[in-house]
């Protein structure tokens, strides 16, 4: 694995990303976006998506946002547009992803802005992974956009049924139901029971066009799934699932989707 720090320059503005490729030409590329009050070495720590060099020969980058807040970052989910956009232009260019397209995923406010990246530039993206932050299409993309979405019934940042703050009005379902509608998939989702405490909800066919995928753990909190918290943000956070793991998933959920028309 090589890791490195890009610098990138986007109205004048000097941005960064983190970038772990492997040593060989990659096979895919994801872009994983950190949440509020956090950053891009945070989203590395937390997502272990740079472990997808070396296990599976993608190239992974960690964008990091340019608002401050506390400790960390936030995103602009309009003014950050133009970066995110350059990023991958430059991850286009430089991985040639098949067949031109990158996998976004992010946690949080990372996930809100990764479907509003999508909404916007469909043609670039390959799917969105978002955890404990699925947000509703602004708009009809330009292309179906596969959506694959983790949440926790005991979210309290970013709670499951919605409400808490004014960019947090739509329940987590509702928001997968309207991704759906904007893909094409008008029938009803399939649930299944995975276990006592996860639920998946798939509109579409497992793998098809357009498939909108909701893993829901039952009181699990504001958490990636399969990630290790320390104890004090465990108790501040909640509990995190260990019966799936987000990042294995994600992967597997891009591949699947990677040669979409």
């Amino acid at each position: 694995m090589i890791r490195r720090t890009c610098g990138i320059t986007v109205d004048r503005v000097a941005r960064r990303y983190l970038l772990a490729e492997p040593d060989g030409p990659p096979n895919g590329v994801v872009v994983s976006l950190h949440g509020s009050r956090s950053s891009a070495e945070g989203q590395v720590r937390l997502s272990r998506l740079d472990r997808l060099a070396d296990r599976v020969g993608a190239a992974v980058a960690f964008p990091q946002a340019i608002s401050p807040i506390g400790s960390g970052y936030e995103w602009d989910l309009d003014g950050d547009l133009p970066f995110l956009a350059a990023v991958v232009e430059e991850l286009r260019v430089r991985c040639s992803p098949p067949p031109g397209r990158v996998a976004m995923t992010g946690m949080s406010g990372g996930a809100r802005m990764s479907c509003r990246f999508a909404d916007t530039h469909a043609e670039s993206v390959s799917m969105v992974g978002a955890v404990g932050g699925l947000r509703a299409p602004g708009r009809r993309p330009s292309r179906p956009v596969p959506i694959l979405a983790f949440h926790g019934t005991a979210d309290r940042i970013n709670p499951y049924n919605g409400g808490g703050n004014p960019r947090w009005v739509e329940s987590v379902p509702d928001a997968a139901r309207a991704w759906a509608e904007a893909n094409g998939q008008a029938a009803e989702p399939t649930t299944t029971a995975v276990t006592p405490r996860l639920t998946r909800t798939t509109y579409g066919t497992n793998g098809g066009t357009g498939e909108v995928t909701l893993w829901t753990s039952a009181a699990a909190g504001h958490t990636w799934p399969g990630a290790h918290l320390g104890l004090f943000l465990r108790m501040f956070l909640g509990r995190t699932t260990t019966e799936i793991d987000a990042s294995d998933e994600v992967w597997s959920f891009a591949q699947r989707h990677a040669n979409d028309p």
